[in-house]
């Protein structure tokens, strides 16, 4: 998880860099292409059976999601919008609130009150971070639009989870995005080739956003979900050094405050969830 957060800070910094010189959504087209390429080893390796999909409207819809979050994100962080990273951070933290909502309507999920009530709590929080009430951003507006949609694209993996494994998800997500991305990278594509030096860290960036993946799906799969998931909120301070050693930036006083009240609410939400799901769990073992 620690891993994570490093490789997607550096993700979001190289993307953040070149995005002075490449539009972002030429920037977003290559980040799945490289990511689709690393996993054909795993076809050739596997066969074609791991392309096998039960229900293609929802994988579509899925990767439609994942797609447009990345992409809203590779925008808010550009050089023309100028998002701080840090900033970027802690309004994708919202995303767990997202998904609570999500999960109450999309898949039919009973949420209690405690739920509901830390849902209710961590909005607070977006909103002492947006302050409205000083004019919101378009990067601000960009980051909650990028957070909701990625909300959508893990309701929807928690859904497919249940009849596809892991990796099939990943692999059609890479393969759907790239074609998702392809008309806007040709309608973007630079008018000065990219130099040699340029298609590296443009290779960087997307085997940084693939490992980023891998390291937090294989942490999530040996640890335990309620010990790891507050590592994640490790992503911040990451970024606030970068904001402040690359771009000489930090965040306001409010965007940690609003940061802090979010973090409360998910890890109240994560830990109450893994608590009530290991008694449902040992009601299950007892004989009779």
């Amino acid at each position: 998880m620690i891993a994570s957060g490093a490789v997607f800070t550096v993700f979001l910094t190289l993307s953040k860099v070149q995005s002075a010189t490449f539009d972002p959504g030429f920037l977003a087209f290559w980040r799945s292409a490289v990511a689709m390429i690393v996993t054909l080893p795993i076809i050739f390796q596997q066969g074609v059976s791991i392309l096998k999909i039960h229900q293609p409207g929802m994988i579509f819809l899925r990767s439609a999601f994942g797609t447009l979050g990345f992409i809203l994100g590779f925008y808010a962080v550009s050089d023309a919008v100028g998002l701080p990273l840090s900033e970027f951070n802690s309004i994708s933290f919202s995303r767990a609130m997202f998904i609570t909502v999500l999960a109450a309507f999309v898949l039919r999920e009973k949420v209690g009150l405690h739920r509901w009530g830390a849902t209710f709590v961590g909005f607070l929080g977006v909103m002492i971070m947006l302050q409205p009430q000083m004019g919101i951003s378009l990067g601000m507006v960009l980051a909650l639009a990028a957070a909701f949609c990625m909300a959508g694209a893990i309701t929807l993996v928690k859904s497919l989870t249940r009849l596809h494994r892991p990796m099939t998800l990943l692999i059609w997500a890479n393969f759907l995005s790239s074609v998702l991305l392809l008309p806007l990278a040709i309608w973007k594509w630079p008018e000065v080739a990219p130099s040699l030096m340029d298609w590296g860290l443009i290779v960087l960036m997307g085997l940084c956003g693939v490992m980023g993946q891998y390291f937090y799906i294989r942490g999530m799969s040996i640890g335990d979900v309620s010990f790891l998931s507050p590592m994640d909120y490790l992503r911040l301070p990451m970024a606030a050094l970068v904001d402040w050693s690359l771009f000489h930036i930090l965040p306001d006083l409010w965007t940690w405050v609003g940061t802090a009240i979010i973090i409360v609410a998910t890890l109240y939400i994560t830990l109450r969830e893994q608590r009530l799901k290991r008694r449902r769990l040992a009601m299950l073992d007892q004989p009779g």
